[in-house]
């Protein structure tokens, strides 16, 4: 037989409880039903972590959290060391592609190895904050551009991703399944949610039956993990690992045999699915794997076998210091280890209602002994995990709503008696989530109250001390933020976020000693941290050395170079530098694909200016003020080229509309002031707006344009020695200042 095809479908935050095939009554879910049908469903299989990122990371190399290093959201990138189901497809032959549908799986946390189509697509330009959860795509747009994809890659042995983020919050279905499902409430619309996902599973499934490809292709569906709609106290997921977040549904249906809806109930894992498509396929991927190869227990289902699954939650740990929940599941009790343990009998209790540690010690010894070993042996040999390739903004906005964190080192289980247990904690949790919300909501006064509340109980949290100093920011109280982030470097000198913060802040102060300082002490820790070198390029670029700012931000967007605003950065910094054809290309780059990005429009009138082209530079500047028309800084220098141009009219025109929306500033009344001179008649009105210009003056540079302009009006009036004065102080001003008074920098 030819290779066969793989199509691999993660369904976001599934809960499998909640699918017709697994037993829910109130399910509409007739393709995924009719898939298990077909194929093999496995009642048991669980997820390894009750979040997106590090359970795709198991999906994607076979290996537990603990090997492959991403534990929670936001903070770690998969390894480039780590071998991805991917890249074994693409290094054998097979067209490779991937369809995302959540900023969470966006390729810069390492999950494009091997891809060589990474659709992760998202208009991040038109979100102030960057939530995880919240920057999404719907299913249909990620299914048609894999089908757009397929299309070309039909005759093409291939491996498709496809992801489908739609059950996840918040549950707005589009019609007709919110009118179906929205009178059921909120558990309702997550139903709806699950339809419409399974509408378009089965789209791709009627495209491979449509194109003759069904008899040559396995598809696999799994879910990442769950969600709680309220089981526990727990609103969503990511902070317990009951069985309303790890229990997911996984069904395969192969080419090779029609299994007529087999039944595995045995244990398993979503690490078993790498192993599991490479022996349907015959590929040997050489790769450290972890999971185990399904295909037995699909081919042979009566067969016994005694498996573990097991999960974790990270996040209680890495981002709140308290004790991580590790949980291993047998064919029927599931032990969950916390500083006070829990084991339920699944089979009597699937809710796990009623925790039996106290009636039945013997069998939670046996787990908690089976979870030592499989902890000790999935961690052994485990590479460094790497930091995520983050821009400065992102880090900013994700640290804001709680997802990239300070992370406190992970303690072994028999220290986990002096960490508090997740269950103590919740409200806690909940009360740094809802800051979080009202973060969303730009309503930081309200963020920063609810976590002063949090950080009562649990004075030195790290998360919400870093989510605290961004709110006292984003409200003025620079100093009160500085102090958050002075408490976590306390604590953990090598916060690389805190120290990220403390930079920010500074930046704004002018304090660029500092900056640097604190840049080069981050990338000590990290030297693959592009905020660190963004920071470090705005720091010389303020200090007017841009041949020093120029390979941080190169190195920034050799990091990252998918981000639109680091590749501004570096074009600014190239035209500094005067390297003119570079910064064209890249700047020409950013405006054909985001026509309307701030300020690279007037990046461009920047670089026409300096070569002399002035009818260029009128329209990029033009461009920038149509995008943005309450921003001065494009309409300023509009109006300065338009005066060198011979339109004074028009010169004179942007000018007082700079000072319109700008009128704290000095240059538009400078610059007002400096065209009305021809105009005799005007002296009192020029002399007036100049005088309003010297006061507003901050720069050495522009109060000395001032000066100079008085001593023209006096001039005129014929007073020689205000002249005289006014020239002195003019001379003293520009020999203290540096840069050009006439123009606008992006800097």
């Amino acid at each position: 037989m030819e290779k066969p095809n793989v199509v691999l479908v993660t369904l976001d935050t599934m809960r499998a409880d909640h699918l017709g095939s697994y037993g829910y009554a109130d399910a509409r879910t007739p393709n995924l039903d009719a898939l298990a049908a077909r194929g093999a469903l496995f009642s048991g299989a669980t997820t390894t972590a009750p979040l997106t990122l590090p359970a795709h990371s198991s999906i994607m190399t076979g290996t537990y959290p603990a090997y492959h290093g991403v534990r929670i959201n936001g903070n770690a990138a998969l390894g480039r060391s780590q071998q991805t189901l991917a890249e074994i497809f693409s290094a054998s032959g097979y067209a490779t592609g991937a369809f995302v549908g959540a900023f969470v799986l966006d390729g810069r946390w390492g999950l494009n190895q091997g891809f060589a189509r990474y659709d992760d697509r998202f208009d991040l330009e038109k979100h102030k904050h960057l939530d995880l959860g919240a920057v999404q795509r719907p299913g249909n747009e990620v299914v048609d551009a894999a089908l757009g994809w397929l299309d070309d890659h039909e005759r093409d042995a291939f491996f498709a991703w496809v992801h489908l983020y739609d059950a996840h919050t918040p549950y707005e279905p589009p019609e007709p399944f919110r009118s179906e499902f929205g009178g059921r409430g909120l558990a309702g619309l997550y139903d709806g949610e699950i339809a419409f996902a399974d509408q378009q599973v089965g789209r791709l499934l009627s495209w491979l039956k449509v194109n003759g490809l069904e008899e040559k292709t396995i598809v696999v569906v799994v879910g990442d993990h769950g969600e709680g709609l309220g089981s526990h106290g727990e609103g969503t997921h990511g902070y317990f690992v009951y069985d309303y977040a790890l229990h997911v549904p996984l069904i395969v249906a192969t080419p090779f045999r029609v299994l007529g809806g087999v039944k595995v109930t045995s244990p398993v894992s979503i690490v078993d699915i790498f192993p599991t498509v490479l022996a349907l396929t015959g590929i040997d991927g050489g790769a450290e794997v972890q999971g185990h190869s399904l295909v037995p227990r699909m081919f042979e289902p009566g067969k016994e076998v005694k498996t573990y699954a097991y999960g974790e939650s990270m996040t209680p740990n890495l981002q709140y210091g308290w004790s991580p929940l590790h949980c291993l599941r047998s064919s029927r009790y599931k032990l969950i280890r916390a500083p006070r343990p829990e084991l339920y009998d699944l089979a009597a209790d699937p809710g796990e209602t009623r925790d039996v540690i106290a009636r039945h010690p013997a069998e939670a010894d046996e787990l908690m002994r089976a979870l030592d070993r499989l902890m000790e042996e999935t961690a052994r040999g485990a590479p460094a995990p790497e930091a995520a390739d983050l821009d400065k903004q992102t880090v900013a906005s994700l640290a804001a709503l709680g997802y990239v964190g300070a992370p406190v080192p992970a303690r072994s289980g028999k220290a986990l008696g002096s960490l508090a247990d997740p269950k103590d904690k919740l409200g806690v949790f909940t009360a740094v989530q809802q800051a979080g919300e009202l973060i969303m909501k730009d309503d930081y006064r309200g963020a920063a109250q609810a976590l002063e509340s949090a950080l009562r109980e649990e004075p030195r949290m790290p998360q919400a001390l870093l989510m605290l100093g961004t709110s006292y920011s984003e409200v003025g109280r620079k100093h009160e933020a500085k102090a958050q982030f002075d408490l976590i470097l306390k604590d953990d000198p090598q916060s690389v976020q805190a120290l990220i913060g403390m930079a920010n802040l500074l930046e704004e102060e002018g304090r660029t000693d500092d900056v640097i300082a604190l840049g080069k002490r981050t990338l000590s820790l990290d030297d693959r941290n592009p905020q660190a070198y963004i920071l470090l390029g705005e720091a010389y670029v303020g200090r007017k050395q841009a041949a020093e700012a120029l390979p941080y931000f190169e190195k920034a967007v050799e990091i990252q170079p998918k981000l639109t605003q680091n590749r501004l950065n570096l074009a600014g910094c190239l035209i500094e530098v005067k390297q003119y054809e570079r910064a064209k290309t890249a700047l020409q780059d950013i405006v054909r694909d985001y026509p309307r990005f701030p300020l690279a429009q007037f990046n461009l009138g920047l670089l026409h200016e300096e070569q002399g082209r002035m009818a260029e530079a009128r329209a990029a500047y033009a461009a920038e003020v149509d995008a943005y028309p309450r921003e001065f800084k494009a309409r300023f220098n509009l109006g300065k080229v338009l005066f060198r141009l011979g339109d004074r009219a028009g010169a004179m025109q942007q000018m007082r509309e700079v000072i319109r929306i700008a009128p704290e500033r000095p240059e538009g009344h400078l610059f007002l002031a400096r065209g009305l001179l021809l105009e005799p008649a005007r002296i009192d009105e020029v002399q007036a707006l100049v005088l309003k210009g010297i006061s507003l003056a901050r720069a050495p540079d522009v109060e000395a344009l001032g000066w100079l302009l008085l001593a023209d009006v006096f001039a005129r009036r014929g007073e020689p020695a205000k002249v005289n004065e006014a020239l002195r102080r003019a001379e003293a001003l520009s020999a203290r200042g540096s840069g050009s008074p006439h123009e606008e920098r992006n800097d």
